[in-house]
């Protein structure tokens, strides 16, 4: 007997979360199908009852639950965060007795962010040699989103890049900011054919996906900064650089000439 439950890893707060328990028994040997919630029933098909279903009748962070004719559906209607938890399903058949349960599944409640970070600082044309600093600010969101910097479509070095402290919104308690600074010594080779840089941001949920995991979010916000070449030393500096040299070296002759016979 395989059993196997699908269900979202995400699911946005006040929406609906499907959760379909797959198995391999047929209908004739069928006994019993049951939904988990952290190890608490939540929901209880047995096909010889009449009638076959219970449900829990208060499930945190649901408001209200539905189930299919046939038991391997249900649906958690408008979600919050405290849908957010360890979901599972098992399977029992009547001969042989035997009950199979699915692995869980975790379920997240998030709330997206509601637009695209924002990208600020000093000023929009930097020299090279210069030091460019910019901060990233998400929008806020739960949990709060993971800021990641590019330049030119490039992930920077995290050495580069200073995370501050989450900001908490003042309307809501669970939903959060996030802010990071980007400072970087700004290259000649940072600008591109007309001479701009792009450096861009990329806030997340959740900040690094498991393997053959999506974000559930992501918003980016890009900008260009025009890169100009540090000014070359003029021709009369150069001269006079030159001729500087070349006395030097005349009186270092000269001391040379005295102290040798």
């Amino acid at each position: 007997m395989k059993v196997q439950l699908i269900a979202p890893q995400y699911i946005t707060y006040g929406e609906t979360a499907t959760l379909f328990c797959n198995h391999t028994v047929s209908d004739d040997l069928l006994h019993k199908i049951e939904f988990m919630k952290a190890e608490k029933r939540i929901f209880q098909y047995i096909k010889e009852r009449n009638p076959p279903y219970i449900e829990t009748q208060h499930i945190d962070g649901i408001k209200r639950l539905e189930y299919s004719k046939n038991g391997t559906t249900i649906k958690l209607h408008d979600v919050h965060f405290d849908a957010s938890d360890s979901y599972t399903c098992e399977v029992t058949m009547t001969t042989p007795i035997y009950t199979a349960g699915a692995d869980p599944v975790y379920m997240k409640v998030i709330r997206p962010q509601s637009a695209t970070p924002k990208i600020t600082f000093q000023k929009s044309i930097y020299m090279v040699g210069e030091s460019l600093e910019a901060n990233c600010t998400s929008s806020a969101a739960y949990p709060v989103p993971y800021i990641t910097w590019f330049i030119n479509g490039k992930e920077v070095d995290i050495t580069l890049v200073n995370h501050y402290p989450h900001t908490h919104h003042k309307n809501d308690a669970y939903l959060m900011s996030a802010t990071a600074r980007l400072k970087v010594e700004v290259s000649a080779l940072h600008a591109g054919p007309n001479g701009d840089l792009e450096i861009s941001c990329r806030a997340t949920i959740p900040a690094f996906p498991m393997q053959h995991e999506k974000f559930a979010d992501i918003k980016t916000k890009a900008v260009l900064v025009q890169i100009i070449p540090a000014p070359e030393m003029t021709s009369s500096a150069a001269i006079l650089v030159r001729e500087l040299t070349l006395s030097t070296i005349l009186c270092i002759l000269n001391a040379m000439h005295e102290f040798i016979p």
